[in-house]
């Protein structure tokens, strides 16, 4: 089992990490909430586990996830039930690449763009409208659990957007391409099409930590809350962010 002193954790903090419970931690900057977190997979991971279920955690960024499991590992934990990446990497990960099957338009595989090819592809939609009132900074969009939202809040500007996005969606789907705003909807939906997938992943995971939940989206936390909602308390969730 995984120990630690009194100069590694306070009190409070040790509780956190001892508790077995579903946990929602609000700490302000500085207050060692990565260091907890850090610690509270640690204990995690050094728990016995009969049926080997996963032990995951989503992180705001790549770097942040890198960061975490090097701090595990030079505590000296096996990292081999960890898996621990952005919610991006776990949709891609656990939903996308072995569910497209269910999804017509991934079902033969798709690539990604990355935020500069997308922002290259908008830039050039928008010079094809010939609107000097649109540009790609305009056409930032995103998914709800329900609908498409915009991001600009100039409503004056929604129809010519609408056409932009109109093109760029058309061309993604003739090139085979998502970007990462799809890639988030179609897992949401292959997830609430499909409720044996939430099922079948809340039986692979022993608990989910997320960092920073105060930047969680909408679609994200329903793709996670319909995981979790089919666990049936076999998952636990430990949240952690800023106030």
């Amino acid at each position: 089992m995984f120990t630690w002193s009194d100069e590694d954790l306070n009190e409070d903090q040790s509780r956190v990490v001892k508790d077995n419970r579903n946990i929602f931690l609000v700490a302000c900057p500085g207050s060692g909430k990565t260091k907890t977190l850090t610690y509270k997979i640690a204990y995690e991971l050094s728990c016995s586990s009969i049926n080997n279920r996963k032990v995951v955690a989503i992180t705001y960024t790549h770097r942040a996830a890198d960061e975490i499991r090097e701090r595990i590992e030079d505590l000296g934990i096996n990292t081999a039930r960890l898996w621990i990446g952005t919610i991006h990497a776990f949709c891609l990960e656990w939903i996308l690449k072995p569910y497209c099957i269910y999804d017509e338009r991934i079902s033969s595989g798709c690539n990604i763009i990355d935020m500069h090819q997308r922002e290259e592809l908008l830039k050039s939609l928008c010079n094809e409208l010939k609107s000097p009132k649109i540009t790609n900074f305009d056409c930032d969009y995103y998914y709800t659990s329900k609908k498409i939202i915009l991001a600009c809040k100039d409503e004056n500007k929604h129809g010519n957007i609408s056409i932009v996005l109109e093109n760029y969606f058309d061309y993604l789907r003739s090139c085979n391409l998502i970007d990462f705003e799809l890639l988030l909807k179609i897992s949401h939906d292959l997830i609430a099409s499909n409720p044996k997938i939430p099922r079948l992943l809340s039986s692979l995971f022993e608990i989910i930590l997320i960092d920073e939940f105060q930047d969680t989206k909408e679609v994200q936390y329903s793709i996670l809350a319909s995981i979790l909602s089919s666990a049936k308390d076999r998952t636990r969730l430990f949240f952690s962010g800023r106030p």
